[in-house]
């Protein structure tokens, strides 16, 4: 099972998703953040059939336009039938046609004049404060997204492996490496036996020992990288608890997790977006690491009172 994640294709994924189930705009309970359904209609028209596609495409591309569109309107635009499109409404997670225009208003309302895409807003001529400007609000928006696009019951069960399991594996390669060796820095903080090879084969090798008592952490922005999905797929078939902490739903990684996390930034241009979703990933694991905290307050805070003893010995 492990070699056949070497040699799989990687699919290209779609972008994070809001996850219709827990926090899309039908029926939320959560806030909705600007720029949530856009996130949630890019996420769900990978998947889609070639004219259910078609028909997102228009309204990420015309949101404000939409707004205005009768279902007969958007399927002439996307060259498709009317009824196509209110099927791929509900497939990304609406109730229909009517419902997603309604999220769409309460989403633009938000948005306001703020600007989605950052894609094509610096070059080589940018001033240093356009530059400072761009980059974080690209990284504000990703962990504002990351509110409505990370599943509360995937988050639970990653915090339940954590506080149950004995040891983590964490898994991070090329740009994820520096998130996955600080979450095992974090997670060690709290008492926990944690790895985090730097090299493929150590990833591979510490997973292969992982048994139904363990957890592998994968952190991975665009969930297809070869060596992550390895390792992933090695714990798994040793009966490891799998959680991924990626930007896109529907990626390989996360179809292997038992908990995927989605996390990431709206299509900012492939630099941006992966800078800012790297920010989001961090989030992400400190929130898991306070979680773990909250589970067993005082055998925290002994830990806790034990690294900052560490610490001040370390100090000047």
């Amino acid at each position: 099972m492990a070699a056949k994640a070497a040699r799989r294709p990687a699919r290209q994924p779609g972008p994070a998703t809001t996850g219709a189930r827990t926090a899309g705009p039908a029926g939320s309970s959560g806030p909705l953040t600007s720029g949530a359904v856009l996130a949630q209609i890019q996420a769900a028209a990978p998947s889609l059939v070639p004219s259910a596609r078609r028909a997102m495409e228009v309204i990420i591309a015309e949101p404000e336009a939409v707004i205005g569109y009768a279902a007969a309107d958007l399927a002439a635009r996307a060259n498709t039938a009317a009824s196509t499109v209110v099927r791929a409404c509900q497939q990304a997670g609406f109730k229909g046609f009517q419902d997603l225009k309604l999220a769409l208003v309460r989403d633009l309302a938000l948005r306001g004049t703020e600007q989605l895409v950052f894609s094509n807003e610096l070059d080589s001529d940018s001033p240093p404060a356009k530059v400072l400007h761009t980059i974080l609000g690209a990284s504000s928006r990703a962990l504002a997204d990351a509110t409505t696009t990370v599943d509360p019951v995937a988050f639970a069960g990653a915090l339940d492996a954590l506080h149950t399991r004995r040891r983590v594996l964490l898994v991070g390669n090329g740009q994820s490496s520096a998130p996955a060796r600080d979450a095992s820095y974090r997670l060690r903080m709290l008492g926990l036996s944690t790895t985090a090879p730097s090299d493929a084969i150590g990833q591979h090798l510490a997973a292969r020992q992982l048994d139904d008592q363990g957890v592998c952490l994968t952190i991975s922005h665009t969930g297809a990288t070869r060596e992550t999905l390895l390792a992933a797929e090695t714990a798994k078939a040793r009966g490891a608890y799998v959680i991924a902490v990626t930007s896109f739903r529907g990626s390989p990684l996360g179809d292997i997790a038992d908990a995927p996390l989605v996390a990431g930034s709206p299509q900012q241009g492939f630099r941006l977006e992966a800078t800012a979703s790297r920010l989001a990933h961090l989030a992400i694991t400190d929130a898991l690491f306070v979680g773990l905290a909250l589970r067993d307050p005082e055998r925290s805070t002994a830990y806790l009172d034990a690294m900052a003893d560490v610490t001040a010995e370390h100090s000047l």
